[in-house]
């Protein structure tokens, strides 16, 4: 199972980097071509949007396996138990904010779909976009749920 957690990890930052890159390089160009041209390029900034969105719902992931989120300190020098107790009550409130964000990600996805609207200028279903929420909150309940079992 750890290897394929590795692969997982390996192809998500691979995708992160990719995406940031393209976040980045874009929004230079949108900035770039605004002020030396006086107009920039109106499908830029969508493209901006949808990667920045995948970016941080898979950096998600990533922060949630490595278990790089935010936490407060003030806990560490508690006894073993309320750790546990803490602990356990993380990963309840975790797997159903994740199960949530699954059903209704879906959800959204699909209407989406149903519709077939596209993102603005750009030729691209807002599906493609949604599609982001679900398959993070996956990846997210999977590496969960392996913390669990180590």
């Amino acid at each position: 199972m750890e290897k394929v957690d590795r692969i997982i990890e390996i192809i998500m930052e691979y995708f992160l980097i990719a995406a940031l890159f393209v976040t980045v390089a874009f929004t230079f160009i949108q900035v770039f071509t605004r002020y030396v041209f006086g107009m920039s390029l109106a499908w830029s900034q969508e493209l901006v949007l949808i990667t920045f969105v995948y970016t941080v719902l898979f950096g998600a992931v990533i922060c949630l396996k490595n278990d790089d989120h935010l936490k407060v300190d003030l806990l560490d020098n508690a006894p073993a138990w309320l750790l546990k107790a803490v602990r356990v009550l993380e990963f309840i409130i975790t797997a159903v904010f994740v199960i949530v964000l699954m059903y209704f990600g879906y959800q959204l996805f699909m209407n989406n779909l149903a519709s077939g609207t596209v993102v603005g200028i750009l030729p691209i279903q807002q599906a493609f976009v949604y599609i982001a929420i679900p398959i993070s909150a996956v990846f997210m309940l999977y590496f969960q749920l392996r913390k669990v079992m180590k």
